[in-house]
């Protein structure tokens, strides 16, 4: 008989997550992401952390340890803001799809197996999420501008609807977001 890894054929899904201060949540979510999703997909989760004030690089550095094959970890020098740590990501992943997630269980390893189903069985390139209502400071909001101006460019999405930073892309996609970065 023909030995075959079983996981040749499974769908590789990568999860991007920028990780700013997060020592108390990322290691609980990324166990959970581990143990729910690793045994139905080739998983990779890329942790970038952007400059941290906290012990998040050492967190991270323990998952990396322990998850060797599924974690890879890059820490930037200094902070560059959540949509180039998701670049830094992008541009170190292999998954069929990606998905981009906060650090602090924003949304649960829950919705993140829905997302995974529901572009799985529309085979869409991408899904946005977006929240019925948002509950974040003014600063928080701030820092989603960016997402929400190249959606309205990209997606024709009306203004009035806010995207969050929880979304899955395809693999070509992600090809062409990487190699039309905007400054």
């Amino acid at each position: 008989g023909v030995l075959m890894n079983l996981t040749d054929n499974m769908l590789s899904i990568s999860i991007v997550i920028p990780v700013y201060n997060a020592e108390f949540s990322i290691g609980k979510l990324v166990d959970e992401l581990v143990s729910e999703l690793n045994h139905h997909y080739n998983l990779e989760i890329a942790l970038v952390n952007d400059n941290s004030q906290d012990n998040s690089e050492e967190v991270c550095i323990g998952l990396y340890e322990k998850y060797k094959n599924i974690v890879s970890f890059y820490s930037l020098s200094k902070n560059v803001g959540e949509h180039n740590a998701v670049m830094a990501g992008l541009n170190n992943i292999s998954g069929d799809y990606v998905i981009i997630m906060d650090d602090d269980f924003q949304n649960p390893v829950s919705e993140v197996i829905k997302l995974i189903s529901y572009v799985r069985e529309k085979d869409y390139d991408v899904v946005y999420t977006y929240y019925k209502k948002k509950k974040h400071s003014f600063y928080r909001n701030l820092g989603s501008r960016f997402n929400d101006k190249m959606a309205n460019i990209m997606l024709k999405k009306p203004k009035d609807l806010y995207l969050s930073s929880f979304k899955m892309i395809n693999k070509y996609l992600v090809k062409e977001i990487i190699k039309y970065d905007l400054p």
